[in-house]
């Protein structure tokens, strides 16, 4: 039997590959529920002391300085985690080792933690899922290590999938955060290349899902609160409305990368000093934060904004709260926090939501949550997860309108997104 032989054998082994998926799913399971944990603690911490929000450009300071000792490699992990998935070729590896990239490794996944809670300690406006992918993925190589390791100590070939691995890690960590095992599934086999799912990777991502989202659950894993709503009525009025709608939210999800990628790119290219580069954005997040903390009379705005979700969708909230975040986001991620941006991106399309209900004169929870959903898909460019995010986290039990409102969404936001090196199908 040939090598090529031995090696597909070995891939489609499907008992490696549930084994492959459990210690993955839930080593992660784990890691999420405590990172979920620590992350809830802080952003109470953060709620009870409000004066905290002076930290901000300390944060932003010590988040640089961190990357800068342990190495600034570790910011682009979820690139080369994309990358490696997308072009994994099995005649370049070396079968006596771990072929998992570099800058993926427990120490990221580390560095990933702590830079979140630096975030959500001092009250900048990020979420948690990046760095919570971070973490999954870094779970992931430690299992793929693993392997590699016994493999070699028993004299035999590894085969050296990591690209398996990678893609089990990112569906875990997304299912355990948000308490949805079908959207994990369907992210970690799209997250690197949405023209084309993995489907040769979906027993593993499977089990890791799953596993991941049994262990979350079991220990309580904290995610978002979503209030009880009822959603829009399967009409041809209601169709065409969310039609119009759909493609609104997805030039807005262009718009909001296209401010994060402006703002952070106007300091990179103005300012040489590492440390000021970061200190200047978040000196304006700052003064930001004080200048609306008067007008609305809280800093809502910043942290997670898991509240400022839920008060959008039940219709306490204001028509500025989408563009408050935004900008707010906006100089978070310019100042070098780290977190997530699918988090800011729901309650930014939430508020959008809220404001174009009035516009059309719709029912307001299922419009932003419809918006929310919406902005999510364009600015990920993964509608077939946002629909299944839909159903699972927010509840939305109208299939078809949620459908049309992902797909469409995607469709109008073009070529932006929050995930570089993504392979879409316009390419």
């Amino acid at each position: 039997m040939s090598m090529s032989d031995r090696l597909h054998i070995s891939h489609q082994f499907w008992p490696g590959q549930i084994a492959r998926g459990l210690f993955t799913g839930l080593l992660t399971g784990l890691a999420i529920s405590l990172y979920a944990e620590v992350i809830f603690l802080v952003t109470d911490v953060n709620k009870m002391n409000p004066w905290l929000i002076i930290a901000i450009p300390f944060g932003a300071v010590l988040t640089q300085y961190l990357f800068k000792f342990f190495g600034e490699r570790y910011r682009t992990s979820t690139a080369s985690a994309i990358d490696d998935i997308n072009h994994h070729k099995d005649a370049h590896k070396n079968w006596a080792q771990s072929q998992v990239p570099d800058n993926i490794t427990p120490q990221m996944g580390i560095l990933a933690f702590l830079g979140a809670t630096i975030t959500h300690i001092c009250g900048a406006s990020g979420g948690k899922e990046g760095a919570g992918v971070q973490i999954g993925l870094a779970c992931s190589s430690v299992v793929e290590k693993c392997e590699a390791r016994i493999n070699h100590m028993l004299s035999r070939e590894h085969d050296n999938r990591s690209d398996y691995y990678l893609m089990c890690g990112a569906a875990a960590a997304f299912s355990a955060l948000f308490d949805a095992p079908i959207a994990g599934v369907l992210f970690g086999t799209q997250l690197a290349s949405p023209k084309a799912t993995r489907l040769d990777a979906y027993l593993p991502c499977i089990t890791a899902s799953f596993s991941a989202w049994v262990v979350a659950d079991l220990l309580h894993c904290h995610v978002l609160e979503i209030p009880m709503f009822g959603p829009l009525d399967l009409t041809y009025s209601n169709l065409a409305i969310v039609v119009v709608f759909a493609v609104l939210t997805g030039l807005y999800s262009r718009l909001f990368c296209f401010v994060l990628h402006t703002i952070r790119d106007f300091f990179r290219k103005r300012l040489r000093n590492t440390y000021w580069v970061v200190a200047w954005p978040a000196l304006l997040l700052l003064l930001f934060s004080f200048i609306t903390f008067p007008i609305f009379d809280t800093f809502r705005y910043n942290g997670l904004g898991g509240d400022l979700l839920y008060d959008i969708i039940i219709g306490r909230a204001t028509q500025l709260d989408d563009l408050i975040k935004l900008v707010m986001v906006a100089l978070t991620f310019a100042a070098g926090f780290v977190g997530g941006e699918v988090v800011p991106l729901m309650i930014v399309g939430a508020g959008f939501g809220m404001s174009m209900s009035y516009l059309f004169d719709m029912p307001l929870s299922p419009f932003a949550v419809l918006g929310s959903v919406g902005m999510l898909s364009g600015g990920t460019n993964l509608p077939l997860v946002c629909f299944a995010l839909g159903m699972e986290l927010y509840g939305y039990r109208e299939p078809t309108m949620l459908f049309l409102m992902v797909t469409v969404s995607f469709l109008a936001s073009g070529r932006s997104g929050i995930y570089a090196h993504q392979k879409l199908p316009y390419r």
